[in-house]
Parts: C-alpha cells; sequence; structure tokens
C-alpha cells in the first residue's frame, strides 16, 4: 500500500508542475479546434456530411459494434486506450508534435457534429445528452494523454539539441506512465461503461 501511496503522491506532484500548462493548453487547442470545425462545416455542410460518414465508416471497420449494432465495452474500451497510446507515443518523434493532430482531428470533429446538428433542425440538447454523459471522462482523457505526447515531444527535441532545460528520458518516462496508468486508463475506463450503457439511456430521454 505504501508503495501505491507514493506512486499517487508522485503524480500529483507532476500534475502540480509545468505538466498542467501543456494540459491547459491542448485543451484550448480541443476548444479552438471544435469551433473551426464548426465555422467551417456551417459554410461548407456537404464537407460535414462527408467527415461524418467517413468517422461512421471508421467505427464501423474498428469492431466496437457488435453483431446486434451496439457498442462493445470491452472493444471500445481498447480501440481508445489503443488511440490514446498512440497519440502519446507519437512524442518519441522530435519537432513534428505528431500528438496535436490527433488533438485538432478530435476537435473538429466535435464541432462538425454539432453544425450538423444545427443545420438539420435537431435539438442541441440531443447532441448534449450524446456527447456529455461519457465526454466527462472521455475527452479530459484525451486531453491528457495527447499532453503527454506533446510533453514527451517536447523533451526530445530538448534532448536533440542539448538543451539544459531537457529531463532524463527515463525520468520523464517514469512520469507519463503513471499519468496514463493511473488517471487516463481509469478514465476511459469509466468512459467506456458509461457510453456503452448509460449514454444511449439519456439519448432516448430527448428522443
Amino acid at each position: 500500500m505504501s508503495w501505491i501511496r507514493e506512486q499517487f503522491a508522485r503524480l500529483g506532484q507532476f500534475l502540480r508542475s509545468d505538466f498542467r500548462r501543456t494540459v491547459l493548453w491542448c485543451a484550448a487547442g480541443l476548444i479552438l479546434s471544435g469551433a473551426a470545425g464548426f465555422a467551417a462545416s456551417m459554410l461548407r455542410p456537404e464537407l460535414a456530411e462527408a467527415a461524418v460518414s467517413g468517422f461512421a465508416d471508421y467505427i464501423a471497420q474498428s469492431g466496437v459494434l457488435d453483431e446486434e449494432g451496439g457498442m462493445s465495452v470491452f472493444a471500445l474500451l481498447m480501440n481508445n486506450w489503443r488511440a490514446m497510446l498512440v497519440s502519446a507515443l507519437y512524442g518519441f518523434i522530435p519537432f513534428l508534435f505528431l500528438p496535436l493532430l490527433s488533438l485538432v482531428t478530435n476537435g473538429v470533429l466535435l464541432g462538425v457534429m454539432a453544425a450538423l446538428y444545427q443545420v438539420n433542425g435537431q435539438s442541441m440538447l440531443l447532441l448534449a445528452a450524446g456527447l456529455l454523459p461519457h465526454g466527462v471522462f472521455e475527452l479530459p482523457a484525451i486531453v491528457i494523454s495527447i499532453s503527454c505526447g506533446v510533453r514527451l515531444c517536447r523533451n526530445m527535441c530538448r534532448l536533440v539539441t542539448s538543451n539544459p532545460d531537457r529531463v532524463p528520458l527515463a525520468e520523464l518516462g517514469e512520469d507519463l506512465l503513471r499519468v496514463l496508468v493511473l488517471l487516463v486508463a481509469p478514465m476511459t475506463v469509466a468512459a467506456a461503461f458509461v457510453e456503452c450503457y448509460v449514454t444511449p439511456a439519456v439519448m432516448g430521454l430527448f428522443m
């Protein structure tokens, strides 16, 4: 138990460090990307419909849906873990900041969906019901996992350029692993169960 308490204490210390600023910047980036996706979709609804159709095809091919068209908790969880882990691991590539691509993609997609609801005259409450129950867990998990990738990429840049502010890779890796295992993973587990069992029921109240 003392080892577990120590890990959570180190996690809290890391979250209170300048990593917090990285999370805030990534959260702002998600919001701005959503606003950009909404504005672009309002101007070109046909592009928004194509984007959502492509996302629906991706979901269908990802194995998240079972034979009856419902969501599988395990498949959804594995898909989310894989996506978030890849977003973090992209940070090993210096200078490109590839994790931000995932941030922008998720933000734009949210904005596109909101615009389509608006254009089609559907209730925004229905959209909120379809996103918020699991989104309160999933969206922070997305932002935090991408923040891990951004932090890793920034440190890789410093390592390559021998910047004196660089952090030993093993030390940073331990901190980021704690974030992913002790914070992101539980949030995605909660999001998967809520998305499969709670979100559909909440949406049913507005349909």
